[in-house]
């Protein structure tokens, strides 16, 4: 077989993963494959900024992964970096609700959504009336959905107003950035929409798993045989060095490939010579020809791409709506901050939100202790909406609201700022029939393949995923082309 040329679009974690994986099937086979990661800022990694400073390990973006979706951890252990991996803090797990300007404890259970009946009945984030609306929920009828509805309809008919307001809207709106009016229910929430339609109602189908994990127990049945001390148990991880380490490995592991990073692909078109192959054209002018194509880029820059391609996938891929997103992280001495820091941080209600510009705020040094030196506190905080002020204006604002929540008294040592425009795409009730769409058009072309967090998982694992499967398409065609 020829020597094949595969171009990877894009080096964030979906665009490196997908050369990751190439690499490792080209070697498998023993097929000599050429590949080019082209990268239009001057470092690597996308959306994941780790920055190492005076003992600080600061995330710019995310700054952990989930374990019950696999693909992070598996690639983890696969370049060898499963003794890196870094649990959340045992002692500081607990999550709070910034609800009528009090934090309140979110009780165990409500970050899955199967609140345990004594947190539900103590809870003060919710009225009696509230309380008694959730606990109706088993006698609900069976409801069909059609074919997909938003996160707040879907809820609010489950659990009632206060529960979908207060506690579920500030939680999905950590993770998407969005509205539960907005967002689909089915794309976001995969598992409950399921549930919902092969059992009777939510409440009906938690108890039913409950009570056959019980009754399974004891006799040993589905028990976890891990060690509870290891790791990825934990259900977030990170690495010790922040997931910056995530990236650099990967990139140690592609030092035969071509690395271009500080480049733009400005064009890509049929080759008008070969026309099984893509000629892309960069911004200075040079013209690199490829047997295979990833677009590991953003929705709107993939689309801007594939215009000349196909105007239809394109056009879907444009429409996918965005939100940004700005972080700022605060190192201060930990005299200064009166709260005890006791949890993994908070989250703001829609309600407290309208007069504010904080999301959430994560309480760094608790839940990940190695990230700040000893004595020192490190808060993050994510501002809930696109603002023309400049870095220290933001830092100002949040830190003037954040000083009466947790008693901070003077000015902090260091303070950094991260803005991300267009970061997080929202899956708006439709997005379903969309992927459908999208991925119809691409089964057009065999040789071409979408990898990012717009599709159908915004994680740093569903991105790992997406940028496997987008490895493994192509391959398949390069493998059909000898």
């Amino acid at each position: 077989m020829a020597e094949r040329h595969a171009v990877v679009i894009g080096g964030g974690i979906s665009g490196l993963s997908a050369a990751y994986h190439l690499r490792q099937l080209a070697k498998a086979s023993n097929l000599p494959l050429r590949i080019t990661v082209v990268e239009r800022e001057k470092w690597w990694g996308g959306k994941i900024r780790t920055v190492r400073e005076g003992g600080f390990v600061v995330e710019g973006g995310p700054d952990a992964f989930v374990t019950v979706k696999p693909w992070a951890l598996e690639l983890c252990r696969e370049l060898g970096l499963e003794h890196r991996l870094l649990p959340t803090n045992p002692k500081a797990r607990r999550v709070f609700i910034l609800w009528r300007n009090r934090l309140r404890l979110l009780p165990h259970g409500f970050l899955t959504f199967s609140p345990d009946p004594k947190g539900l009945l103590m809870t003060d984030l919710l009225s009696l009336q509230g309380k008694l609306r959730v606990m109706w929920g088993i006698l609900l009828p069976q409801r069909q959905w059609g074919d997909d509805v938003s996160i707040g309809a879907f809820l609010r008919y489950y659990m009632g107003a206060e529960m979908s307001e207060r506690i579920i809207a500030p939680l999905i709106a950590g993770v998407y950035g969005g509205s539960i009016d907005n967002l689909s229910a089915r794309m976001t929430l995969p598992t409950l929409w399921h549930l919902a339609h092969q059992y009777r109602n939510l409440a009906w189908a938690s108890l039913l798993r409950q009570g056959v994990r019980r009754w399974l127990r004891p006799l040993g049945i589905g028990a976890s045989d891990r060690n509870p001390d290891r790791p990825h148990n934990s259900f977030f991880l990170t690495l010790q060095g922040g997931l910056g380490e995530l990236v650099e490995t990967l990139l140690a592991h592609l030092k035969d490939a071509t690395l271009l990073s500080g480049r733009t692909v400005v064009r890509v078109e049929v080759d008008a010579v070969d026309g099984q192959r893509y000629a892309l054209t960069l911004d200075d002018g040079e013209r690199v020809f490829a047997d295979a194509l990833v677009f590991a880029l953003p929705a709107a820059d993939a689309a801007q791409l594939l215009r000349s391609l196909d105007n239809a996938l394109a056009s879907e891929l444009a429409g996918i709506p965005h939100n940004h997103a700005i972080t700022v992280s605060f190192a201060f001495d930990r005299s200064q901050v009166r709260h005890p820091l006791n949890g993994s941080g908070f989250l703001v209600a829609p309600e407290d939100q309208r007069e504010r510009l904080l999301l959430a705020c994560t309480w760094t040094s608790s839940k990940f202790p190695p990230r700040a030196p000893q004595g020192k506190a490190m808060l993050r905080a994510f501002v809930n909406r696109w603002t023309p002020m400049s870095e220290r204006e933001i830092a100002e604002a949040v830190l003037e609201e954040l000083r009466p929540l947790l008693g901070i008294v003077g000015e902090p040592e260091r303070v950094w700022v991260f803005r991300w425009a267009s970061s997080m795409p929202q899956y708006v009730v439709g997005h379903a029939q969309r992927v459908r769409r999208i991925r119809e058009r691409l089964s057009r072309w065999a040789s071409l393949a979408l990898a990012g967090n717009y599709l159908t998982g915004i994680g740093i694992p569903d991105c790992i995923r997406s940028g496997r499967e987008a490895a493994q398409k192509v391959w398949q065609s390069l493998i059909r082309q000898r």
